[in-house]
């Protein structure tokens, strides 16, 4: 039996591949402290949500507006056969600049799920609590922020935005 040139060049092609495909692919790896945030631009201004307390992010779906609500409550929409309350992140944030909503950051309250508009969304990425500058207190005593990254990212804390008056409707 005659092995070809073209034989040989097959074998190291399928022998590369294989190779190849039984590596561990490479985990990115975080510090024990780090947290995942989606980070989400709200006018001239950069928002990190915490993962691991969203829901989902959507198109910004068709919001009802509600007779007498505060300012900063658009409405109601629903999203996957839920209604909930939609908020504007600008407003409740008091961000720089003009915002134009396009997507909807949902988030798992107590009460049931809440909306947050922002404009883009932008990537995910680790953030380490340890290395952000200050608190929300340091920008404006409505923020609610766990702190600053570096390069100027609000990382939200979220249980302390659902807890701000403006949003607890009674």
């Amino acid at each position: 039996m005659e092995v070809t040139d073209e034989a040989v060049r097959t074998e190291r092609v399928l022998e590369e591949r294989a190779q190849v495909l039984a590596r561990v692919p490479k985990t990115t790896t975080r510090a024990a402290d780090e947290i995942e945030v989606a980070v989400c631009t709200v006018g001239s201004e950069s928002f990190g949500f915490p993962v691991h307390l969203l829901r989902e992010i959507v198109p910004l779906p068709i919001v009802t507006t509600l007779p007498f609500a505060p300012e900063c409550l658009l409405g109601i929409a629903q999203v996957r056969g839920t209604l909930l309350s939609v908020f504007d992140m600008a407003k409740v944030s008091q961000v720089k600049g003009t915002s134009n909503a396009a997507h909807l950051v949902v988030v798992e309250a107590p009460e049931g799920a809440i909306g947050f508009t922002v404009d883009q969304v932008l990537s995910c990425r680790n953030v380490s609590p340890s290395a952000l500058q200050g608190n929300g207190a340091l920008r404006s005593e409505r923020r609610a922020a766990l702190g600053i990254t570096p390069d100027l990212v609000v990382v939200v804390d979220v249980p302390a935005l659902l807890a701000l008056p403006e949003l607890v409707l009674e």
